[in-house]
């Protein structure tokens, strides 16, 4: 586009001063490069390596059919923004330079050097230790919080005081009770949502066309009735959707907060031995380790998730570990800040709280592996093991491994070959995104899929009978 021509005042052309002409030629030439230049450098951006920007953190985005990386990072002013470039090869090395060089040479260091198991194989569990599939290199590289559609008020933003229908029906000697909720009005693609809530679960679905939206909602979800000629009641209290909205809230509650057990165990100690371990210097890397994972915070008066520990009268102590992440809360049951009970060799007010945890990590110091069998409660059903390391020049690294009791498979982020890694924000965040997802795929376990789904028959059996007249 010659703009620069168009901005120009027209005169006559001079042929006896060409001079002058070449003269104009030249400039033009020199802007038109100087704006090429411009558009190539907005269309490409300089390389990694070239940017003054110091990265604090990265992950995966997608752009249209495009994969890219997204970064985190912070700039000569402090300032923190997001840089997006494309997931080529190139920049896969120079994110992994700019983040692990340093930390990888001493990892692989570390993890030349001989040193003992840091946990045993036992009967009951499944042992991730690291595995040879995944690189070092490539440890920070994954695709975050799993299941996370149901972290969404899917019915309280789209349904709740909009314009929807609820039914309700039971299926005798099937599927049992259904609560079915249809929008009626139709979306810009011909479709109406809809949510199939049976005793497995929310399906949340979308229907086209506006006849026989019920079967075709129930079909969508996959739902096949013991009763063809089943007839659904068209419920119009809005006493109805308020208590659909609460159960929601309930899920989604349910999802978002956790309580994760925290056990310190010196060399050699029994169950016993180790909930019997009080505060002391020598839980100097201990409280390290509590201090990385989250914020110490003090019970009284706490509002946020309290994860059954009492905030009135510090009868479980005075104070805990917290943090959030992504949408989630975390509090983590510390055995040493809970109160410790004199002449009580077992401990029965921590091992209440921390006993009752689905995941328990243990801090091990010493070079005994730990044994997994241990741990007699049967609710603890994910352990995971962490162990600090020291590098040459004091830095702090940690050993991590997991024993499982569920099959469902190990939970995304995998542990790489060498489970060890620095202390600092890409391992904290490796390590909840792990913990949460541990948890998370352990609900899918026969086990636990079989309690819930129990609790949420009574759930929808009791709103049914309520709204069936």
């Amino acid at each position: 586009m010659h703009v620069l021509n168009k901005s120009r005042k027209h005169k006559k052309k001079d042929h006896s001063n060409s001079s002058n002409e070449e003269e104009h030629q030249h400039q033009y030439q020199h802007q038109q490069h100087q704006q090429h230049q411009q558009h190539q450098q907005h269309q490409h951006p300089p390389p990694l390596h070239q940017r003054k920007s110091t990265i604090l953190g990265f992950g995966k985005a997608l752009f249209g059919l495009r994969s890219t990386i997204r970064l985190h990072a912070k700039n000569e002013n402090g300032e923190e923004h997001t840089i997006y470039v494309e997931e080529s090869e190139d920049d896969l090395r120079q994110i992994q330079r700019l983040i692990n060089d340093q930390d990888l040479d001493t990892i692989l260091q570390l993890g030349q050097e001989p040193m003992q198991m840091l946990i045993t194989a036992a009967e009951g569990f499944r042992i991730e230790a690291g595995s040879p599939t995944v690189s070092n290199q490539k440890r920070y590289f994954y695709n975050g919080l799993q299941d996370q559609d149901k972290e969404f008020y899917y019915y309280c933003t789209y349904f709740f005081q909009k314009d929807h229908e609820n039914y309700i029906a039971v299926d005798e000697n099937g599927v049992g009770p259904i609560i079915l909720s249809i929008q009626t009005e139709e979306n810009a693609f011909g479709g109406y949502k809809a949510i199939v809530r049976t005793r497995e679960g929310d399906s949340r679905v979308m229907v086209a066309g506006h006849k026989k939206k019920k079967k075709k909602a129930l079909e969508a979800a996959g739902i096949k009735l013991n009763n063809n000629s089943l007839k659904f009641r068209l419920v119009k209290d809005q006493k109805l959707a308020k208590e659909l909205c609460s159960l929601e809230t309930q899920q989604v509650e349910f999802v978002t907060n956790y309580k994760f057990g925290v056990l310190f165990c010196l060399p050699g100690q029994s169950e016993n031995q180790m909930f019997n371990n009080v505060q002391g210097p020598h839980c100097a890397d201990f409280d390290e380790f509590l201090n990385f994972i989250g914020d110490r915070i003090t019970l009284e008066k706490w509002t946020d998730f309290r994860g059954g520990l009492d905030v009135k009268n510090n009868t479980t102590g005075r104070e805990s570990i917290f943090t959030k992440f992504h949408n989630c809360n975390i509090m983590f049951h510390v055995s040493t800040l809970l109160p410790y009970t004199e002449g009580d060799e077992q401990q029965v007010e921590r091992k209440r709280h921390i006993g009752n945890d689905v995941l328990l990590i243990i801090f091990k110091e010493g070079d005994t592996p730990f044994y997994p069998n241990l741990i007699t409660s049967n609710f603890n059903n994910i352990i995971v093991v962490v162990s600090k390391l020291t590098s040459e020049d004091s830095r702090t690294f940690y050993r991590i491994a997991f024993a499982e009791k569920h099959n469902e498979g190990s939970a995304a982020p995998h542990l790489p070959e060498i489970p060890i890694f620095p202390r600092d924000e890409h391992f904290r965040e490796f390590l909840l995104m792990k913990l949460i997802n541990s948890e998370r795929t352990v609900m899918k376990s026969r086990e636990f899929r079989n309690k819930l789904s129990r609790a949420r028959l009574d759930q929808l059996r009791i709103l049914v009978n309520q709204f069936k007249d």
